[in-house]
């Protein structure tokens, strides 16, 4: 079920102080408690969209956000549970988001490792969890959300460098994963493009953010900056956010089946 961000009732639509661009629209933004999600989330917020947060285990914290973004930014904002690895959950966070509000946005960004597995050690139960959390999510929830979509609407898909480069140790299936977000996207592009639906993706590389915390050492993280990221830091994910809120945006009006690299020049090292 959908809820506000203010549990005992909902904002009252307000003018946003954060930037009238987006004033009035609808962005369904999936993975939204923490990371790229959730700074992507500030962004929009800021040009004056109206949000509905999904979430998986993160509860407190996406309400806790939703609360933050109606107090500073004066939107409405509402969160939905989901676990988007199963395909009726995915469902049913797609028809209550369509059940509440007309969407002109949607960013895909759930998704997770999960875990790494060799080849040789790999249970098949993950491949299939890992392709459907990462690569069918997306495609079970646009079949419910496209058809009920505003014309001119832009999706944006969080992809990774992993796509192109195979991913790191144990992260293969990721990887296959997010390349089949690439295609989805260049495809979808080319089917919706009669009705201006833009469709583009970003593909970060190693981002400071708790993805990389929990799949990563310390020393691996250091031996990466120090050896493939020719500007020698880590990206941020509100420098992501910033992409995908001009992706989200009417000032990309010209772009779709785009997939844009986000990641120091890591992806020149491969």
């Amino acid at each position: 079920m959908l809820q506000g961000g203010t549990p005992s009732r909902r904002l009252r639509k307000m003018m946003p102080s954060g930037g009238e661009e987006m004033q009035g629209e609808w962005a369904l933004i999936t993975g939204a408690s923490q990371g790229i999600g959730r700074a992507t989330a500030a962004k929009l917020a800021q040009s004056g969209a109206n949000l509905i947060l999904h979430y998986h285990h993160h509860a407190d914290e996406c309400l806790a956000l939703a609360q933050e973004l109606q107090r500073d930014y004066h939107v409405e904002v509402l969160t939905v549970a989901g676990d988007f690895s199963r395909y009726d959950e995915v469902v049913k966070v797609g028809e209550e988001a369509i059940r509440h509000a007309p969407l002109t946005m949607v960013v895909n960004n759930a998704g997770s490792l999960i875990h790494r597995y060799r080849w040789s050690e790999m249970p098949l139960e993950y491949w299939d969890q890992c392709l459907a959390l990462n690569l069918s999510s997306i495609y079970w929830l646009l079949r419910v959300l496209v058809p009920h979509l505003a014309d001119g609407a832009r999706i944006v898909n969080v992809s990774s460098v992993a796509a192109d480069s195979g991913g790191g140790p144990g992260a293969f299936c990721y990887a296959a994963a997010k390349a089949g977000v690439n295609a989805l996207t260049k495809g979808l592009a080319k089917e919706l493009a009669t009705r201006n639906i833009r469709v583009n993706a970003v593909a970060p590389g190693t981002i400071d953010t708790r993805y990389h915390q929990q799949f990563s050492t310390p020393e691996g993280i250091q031996r990466t900056i120090a050896e493939h990221i020719p500007l020698k830091r880590l990206g941020l994910a509100d420098e992501c956010a910033e992409l995908i809120a001009f992706l989200a945006s009417p000032r990309s009006s010209f772009i779709t089946g785009a997939v844009y690299l986000i990641d120091g020049g890591q992806s020149l090292t491969f």
